[in-house]
């Protein structure tokens, strides 16, 4: 495993590449918005952008925030609502571990005013879905992305929406191409690259298990009817500087409430509070690239001069990675699989390349933090 000089982020993170130099892309990412990005010109396309959709729009609503209980959802909805002055309507799909947390700022976001529509699927096709796309990919949460990618756009379309307004540019946060993070705009493809959703769309998971009918609210509307529709699907972080601990203060102001008990896997207790099973989620990075949401809170951190990278180095040694054995039980208990099914599964995805075995028969990380 290789690291950046700059983060703690290694090269076997998803969407990270290190150049000559040894800096990772996110970071290069990150000094493009001090030194290359004319924020003022994004503000501006941003607000002409709004204008040409309120042109257009066909309804009562001027645009269609997805929303999931956690900060950004509320800071999206201040942007466009209190800052812009516009009607949204928000949307949210319901994941079967909704934490008690996630539906009170939800509920916060109707108070500050907004009507807003939580999508629930067929528990059924959940089950069977989530199931077997955890045994093919490894990934526990993939066809929540799926749903949160494409339900959205058929509300939009179904509603005569012209504008969806999504949060962070994961291309500009997270790690990607110098062409990808000038792309402000979530459509399939980059649903396919960046969506944790293995390079597939809904429709690529039809076969005699799961039907079309089934997996209508994880595929995408057809070309024809998003061309239609016209619909502008845009990340605000394109837009305006993106900092999470900014955007988290601008909640709270507005009644959003964080984890009182701390952090689960990463570093903010702000973080993943609307979905016990985003923490399993983070928990398998370990397994397969062999670093968690903790490297990634740091790494921000350090880009945004609030931590040195030997503080964060020294977060991270003193980190015990454990499994969150809460949540799994309860994700286990939602397929209806015994844990150590669940594990079994999970080994398979394990990767090899970084993971070896001592003489007790213990996993560990040769390279871990080597060369720091």
């Amino acid at each position: 495993m290789k690291y950046c000089k700059l983060c703690v982020q290694p090269d076997t993170r998803p969407g990270i590449e290190l150049d000559a130099s040894g800096v990772c892309n996110a970071c290069i990412g990150h000094e493009e918005k001090t030194a290359v990005i004319n924020w003022a010109e994004r503000k501006e396309q941003f607000e002409n952008l709004i204008k040409s959709c309120q042109e257009r729009k066909d309804g009562p609503y001027d645009c269609l925030i997805p929303v999931s209980g956690g900060k950004d959802s509320t800071y999206q909805l201040h942007v466009m609502k209190n800052i812009y002055k516009l009607n949204p309507l928000c949307v949210t799909i319901r994941t079967p571990a909704r934490t008690e947390l996630g539906q009170r700022n939800l509920d916060n976001l109707i108070r500050i005013g907004v009507d807003h529509i939580d999508f629930s699927i067929n528990t059924e096709v959940e089950r069977k879905f989530i199931y077997k796309a955890l045994e093919k990919t490894g990934i526990v949460s993939l066809p929540f992305h799926m749903a949160l990618f494409s339900i959205p756009l058929r509300f939009a379309a179904k509603f005569k929406i012209p504008l969806i307004v999504w949060g962070e540019s994961t291309q500009m946060e997270y790690g990607g191409s110098a062409s990808d993070r000038k792309n402000p705009y979530m459509d399939a493809e980059w649903v396919k690259k960046y969506g944790c959703s293995d390079g597939m769309l809904g429709e690529d998971w039809i076969d005699q298990d799961l039907s079309e009918n089934e997996l209508y609210p994880y595929c995408f509307p057809d070309g024809e009817e998003l061309e239609k529709a016209k619909i502008q699907s845009v990340f605000l972080g394109y837009y305006f500087k993106w900092d999470p601990v900014k955007n988290m203060e601008t909640a709270r102001n507005l009644g959003f409430q964080h984890r009182e008990e701390g952090p689960a896997l990463g570093l903010y207790d702000f973080s993943d509070v609307d979905c016990d099973f985003i923490v399993i989620h983070h928990y398998i990075k370990w397994l397969k690239f062999g670093m968690t949401r903790l490297f990634d809170n740091i790494s921000v951190e350090i880009r945004n001069g609030r931590m040195t990278r030997e503080e964060g180095i020294q977060r991270i040694r003193q980190n015990e990675v454990a499994p969150p054995k809460k949540q799994i039980s309860m994700y286990c208990d939602f397929l209806k699989i015994p844990e150590t099914q669940f594990w079994e599964i999970l080994e398979t995805f394990r990767n090899h390349v970084i993971w070896k075995k001592d003489d007790k028969g213990n996993w560990y990380l040769p390279d871990f933090l080597k060369g720091m």
